[in-house]
Order: C-alpha cells, then sequence, then structure tokens
C-alpha cells in the first residue's frame, strides 16, 4: 500500500506534468493562430496586390480598346483575388502560399515595368 506521502508527491507530479502539457497546448494554439492570421493578411493584402497588377497588366496589353479592356481587366482581377484568397488558406504550407502569391506578383510587376511604365 503507499502512504499519504507517496499519494501526495503522486498527485504532485501529476499536476506538474499536467501544468506543463497546458503551457505547451497554450504555445501550440498560439503559433496555430499566428499562421492563420498571417495566412489571412497575406491573402488581403497579397491577393490585392496580385489583382491589382493583372488589371494594370491586362488593361496595358489590351489599351486599343481602353472601355473593354478595363472591364475585362477588372472582372478578372476580382475572379483572381478571390482565388487567391481561396487558395492562401487551402495550400498546406505556408511558404508555399507566400511564394505563391509574392513570386507571380513580382513576375506582373517586372511585366508592368517592361510595357513603359
Amino acid at each position: 500500500m503507499m502512504n499519504s506521502s507517496q499519494l501526495d508527491a503522486l498527485a504532485t507530479n501529476h499536476l506538474a506534468t499536467s501544468a506543463a502539457k497546458k503551457t505547451q497546448q497554450k504555445s501550440l494554439l498560439l503559433a496555430y493562430r499566428f499562421m492563420i492570421f498571417y495566412r489571412f493578411i497575406l491573402a488581403l493584402l497579397g491577393g490585392y496586390v496580385l489583382a491589382s497588377l493583372s488589371a494594370v497588366v491586362i488593361a496595358q496589353s489590351f489599351a486599343e480598346s481602353r472601355g473593354s479592356a478595363a472591364m475585362s481587366a477588372t472582372l478578372i482581377a476580382f475572379t483572381l483575388w478571390a482565388c487567391a484568397f481561396i487558395w492562401v488558406f487551402i495550400v498546406n504550407k505556408t511558404l508555399k502560399a507566400s511564394l505563391g502569391i509574392i513570386l507571380p506578383s513580382i513576375f506582373l510587376f517586372v511585366i508592368y515595368k517592361f510595357l513603359g511604365n
């Protein structure tokens, strides 16, 4: 049989282990929330930059008919922003999501500068 001091030691050890697990769970929860917040900001701002640059490039590419170019560019940009927002949350890795927004934005910016602005 166990005496009371052994039972107290066992209970204290269990409480210490439980407290350590709670601290670890809180830190994991905080890291997860930060990752979700980062993805939200990436989708919101990165998607906007990607959509804006695509609208500018499309509108400049088809400058002959300005009205149609502006309308088409706006519609495509809105669709692209919605797709980018969804895609950022579908991808498993945060780095892949970041590169999937940043690299096409850089590519579109280079095309924008190449077209003469």
